[in-house]
C-alpha cells in the first residue's frame, strides 16, 4: 500500500499525516539500527546501543501502526505490527531476564506470549479460510506469519516448565526473535516500496531467505556465550 493511499481524506488529514511519516521515520530508523546491531560485535556497547535504538524504533512503529491500519480497515497491517512487536517483545524479555537473573516466568512473560498464542492463533484461522474460499490475497502469508508468532509463543512458555539448566541457550532465543522481528520490518518496507512485485514474493522472501540466515547465526554464537540459567 503506498503512501498516499494510507492518508485519509478531509478532517483526518492532519492526524493520519504526522502519524504516517512518524511511522515511516521510525521504520527507516529501525532498518538501519537493526543492520548496525547485526554487524557489530554482538554483546559490545555498539551492539547494545544499536539493538536499543531497534527496539524504540519498532516500538514507534508498531504504536503508530495501530491507528493507520485502523483508520484505512487494513487488519492485515495491524496483525503484522503486532506479530512484529511481539518478536521484539520477546528478544528484550530474554536479555531482560538474563540481566535480572530470573528462571521462572513473571506476568508480563505470561501476558506477552500468551496474547500472541491467542492473536497467532486468529491469524492463522482468518488466513486458512481466506486461503480456501478465496480469493486468498495475502491470506497465505498472514498464516504463516501466525504460526510463526504462535509456535515463537508456545515454545516459549513451554521452556520455561524445563529446568534451567536444560532449557536452549539465551542467544539462540535473542537471535531468534530479534532476527525474526528485522525480517518482518524488511518485509513491510518491501512490500511498500516494491509494489511491482508479486505479493507473495514480497510477504514471505524476506522469510524464506532470512530463516537460514538465523539458524546460521544460532549455531554459530552460542559456544561464544554461557547457556541461559
Amino acid at each position: 500500500m503506498g503512501v498516499h493511499r494510507m492518508i485519509e481524506s478531509g478532517a483526518d488529514v492532519w492526524v493520519a499525516d504526522p502519524t504516517l511519516w512518524i511511522h515511516v521515520f521510525a521504520g527507516v530508523l529501525a532498518l538501519a539500527a537493526g543492520l548496525g546491531a547485526m554487524v557489530t560485535k554482538k554483546g559490545g556497547r555498539r551492539h547494545n546501543a544499536a539493538g536499543k535504538a531497534y527496539a524504540i524504533a519498532m516500538a514507534v512503529v508498531v504504536v503508530t501502526a495501530v491507528p493507520l491500519a485502523i483508520w484505512t480497515a487494513n487488519w492485515f497491517l495491524l496483525a503484522i505490527a503486532v506479530f512484529s512487536g511481539y518478536l521484539v517483545f520477546g528478544g528484550y524479555r530474554v536479555i531482560a531476564r538474563r540481566r535480572a537473573g530470573l528462571t521462572g516466568p513473571t506476568l508480563i512473560d505470561y501476558s506477552g506470549h500468551g496474547s500472541m498464542v491467542a492473536v497467532g492463533g486468529l491469524m492463522i484461522v482468518f488466513g486458512g479460510w481466506q486461503t480456501v474460499t478465496g480469493p486468498p490475497g495475502l491470506a497465505p502469508a498472514l498464516a504463516v506469519f501466525g504460526g510463526i508468532g504462535a509456535g515463537f509463543a508456545v515454545f516459549s512458555l513451554l521452556e520455561f516448565r524445563s529446568p534451567p539448566d536444560e532449557r536452549t541457550p539465551w542467544i539462540n532465543w535473542h537471535l531468534g526473535f530479534m532476527g525474526g522481528a528485522y525480517i518482518a520490518t524488511v518485509t513491510a518496507t518491501i512490500t511498500v516500496n516494491l509494489t511491482m512485485v508479486p505479493p507473495l514474493i514480497r510477504w514471505l522472501g524476506p522469510t524464506v531467505l532470512g530463516v537460514p540466515l538465523i539458524i546460521y547465526a544460532s549455531r554459530m554464537y552460542p559456544p561464544r556465550f554461557a547457556p541461559a540459567a
